[in-house]
C-alpha cells in the first residue's frame, strides 16, 4: 500500500472514530436529559388545564390507533443471512488467523475477534477494516473502502445533525428559560396536531 494511501486511510479511521464517539455523546446527552424536558413539558401542561386535555385526547388517540394497526400473526420470520463479499471473507479469515479464541489466549485480542465477528456477520467492511488496522494486518486499499468509510462518516453527521435539531436537545443546550419554555410549547402543539 502507499504510503500517501495509508496515511489517508490512518486519517479517515480517525475520523470515524471520532464522530462515532461524537455519535454515542450527543446520543447519551440526549437520553439524559429527555426526562428533564418531559418533566418541564408536563409542568407546562399542568400549569395550562386546557392544553393538558388537549394533549391527553391526542395522547389517547395515538394509543388506540397504535394498538389497532398490530397484527397478529403465528408465521414464524425467516432470518436471511445477508451474502457475504469475497473481500469480507478474506479480511475475516485474516483477523480470525491472529485472535481466535481457540488459538489466542489474549482478552484484547478476543475482543478484536468478537467485533470482527459481528462486522462479518453483517457484512461491515469497514468495521473489519478498522480491526485490520487495530492488529496491524497489512491490507490492500481500494479507493472504494475510502469512500465506504467517508459516507460512514457523512451518515454518523447526519445523524448527529437530527439530534441536535431535536427539541431537546434544543431545550437542553438554551440557557435560557423564556427560550426553553417557548420550545416546550412549540413541541406541545407539533405534537397535538
Amino acid at each position: 500500500m502507499s504510503r500517501l494511501k495509508s496515511l489517508e486511510f490512518q486519517r479517515k479511521l480517525k475520523e470515524l472514530q471520532f464522530v462515532e464517539s461524537d455519535y454515542l455523546f450527543q446520543s447519551e446527552i440526549l437520553k439524559q436529559s429527555e426526562s428533564q424536558f418531559f418533566n418541564s413539558v408536563h409542568s407546562i401542561l399542568e400549569d395550562n388545564p386546557d392544553l393538558k386535555t388537549i394533549w391527553e385526547d391526542k395522547m389517547l388517540k395515538q394509543q388506540t390507533t397504535s394498538q389497532e394497526g398490530v397484527v397478529s400473526t403465528d408465521v414464524d420470520t425467516v432470518n436471511i443471512k445477508p451474502i457475504i463479499e469475497p473481500e469480507v471473507k478474506r479480511l475475516y479469515r485474516d483477523i480470525v488467523k491472529t485472535t481466535h479464541p481457540d488459538r489466542i489466549k489474549n482478552p484484547k485480542l478476543n475482543e478484536l475477534y468478537i467485533e470482527a465477528t459481528a462486522a462479518y456477520e453483517v457484512n461491515d467492511i469497514v468495521n473489519l477494516f478498522k480491526v485490520c488496522n487495530d492488529l496491524m494486518i497489512d491490507v490492500e486499499l481500494s479507493d472504494d473502502i475510502l469512500s465506504k468509510i467517508e459516507e460512514r462518516i457523512q451518515t454518523l453527521r447526519g445523524q448527529i445533525h437530527f439530534l441536535e435539531s431535536t427539541f431537546t436537545f434544543r431545550w437542553l443546550k438554551s440557557s435560557d428559560d423564556s427560550e426553553k419554555n417557548k420550545l416546550v410549547l412549540r413541541f406541545i402543539e407539533n405534537t397535538i396536531r
